[in-house]
């Protein structure tokens, strides 16, 4: 199974990584049109309509704490998928760095833009999303600088891990949208209520980031592991079935959110 495993586990991360960095660019380009597109224009309460109480005049700390939140994790989106190709890392190994040291930057900027936007306003949901949004931001943080030291100290199997670990958990962030709007079509609104305070909503606090971690800790282990069958199994059944479920995922959003989104951010027509 040793080298088999191994390139069925290679395959199946290459093919998450293609699916998420093409979809990555589909949501990037949907949170500058929408989101930038209405703050140019004058307009942020618009952002309400994608997410309620994200802009608010009285609260401007909040406001551009979530402003830079949105915008370093597009570049996170972008760039996490080029820093895991191993062939760019060997032939470039002077740009991974630089592009290393920028994703670190705007990982801890991520983190730290959201903690600010709850530690200042708190979020829809409450408490529960508070304690779950809260330690998503601090586990970004977290790994970021464990991904940045493990570099520095020349413990390269570790950084990787770390960076695997912490990718894991950027593309969270639009994962959430997506697995509420997959939620949607197939339960209705069942367990999710207007203030997100719902049965749904408190699993969801937590939901849009743990299993992404989990999944990464499956690919790790086969990685080091690679003549354990069992492990490469399940790291390619969950990769393969996670590629799926973006794929699924991004199709319903793109024609039912992201797209809508896109044209009302470029025209400013109301979603």
């Amino acid at each position: 199974m040793g080298t088999t495993g191994q390139y069925a586990v290679r395959w199946a991360a290459t093919l998450l990584v293609v699916v998420t960095w093409i979809i990555a660019a589909l949501f990037g380009a949907y949170i500058v049109a929408f989101f930038g597109g209405a703050a140019l224009r004058g307009n942020p309460e618009q952002w309400n309509a994608s997410l309620p109480a994200l802009f608010d005049r009285a609260g401007p700390v909040g406001t551009v704490a979530i402003g830079a939140h949105f915008v370093t994790g597009g570049v996170l989106l972008l760039l996490g998928p080029i820093q895991l190709i191993g062939r760019l890392r060997a032939a470039w190994p002077a740009l991974h760095q630089w592009l290393g040291r920028v994703y670190v930057v705007a990982a801890a900027v991520t983190g730290a833009g959201g903690l600010g936007f709850i530690a200042t306003r708190g979020t829809i949901g409450g408490i529960v999303m508070d304690v779950g949004f809260g330690l998503y931001g601090l586990l970004v943080v977290g790994a970021a600088v464990l991904a940045w030291q493990r570099a520095w100290s020349g413990s390269i199997a570790a950084h990787r891990a770390w960076a695997i670990r912490l990718f894991a958990l950027v593309i969270g962030s639009w994962l959430y949208r997506m697995e509420y709007g997959l939620w949607f079509l197939t339960m209705g609104k069942a367990g999710h209520a207007s203030d997100f305070h719902g049965p749904f909503d408190a699993v969801m606090a937590f939901a849009f980031y743990l299993p992404n971690l989990l999944v990464a800790e499956l690919f790790i282990r086969a990685r080091r592991r690679p003549a354990h069958a069992a492990l490469a199994i399940g790291a390619v059944v969950a990769l393969i079935a996670a590629s799926l479920f973006i794929v699924l995922a991004t199709w319903v959003f793109v024609t039912r959110f992201w797209g809508p989104g896109f044209v009302s951010g470029v025209t400013g027509t109301p979603l």
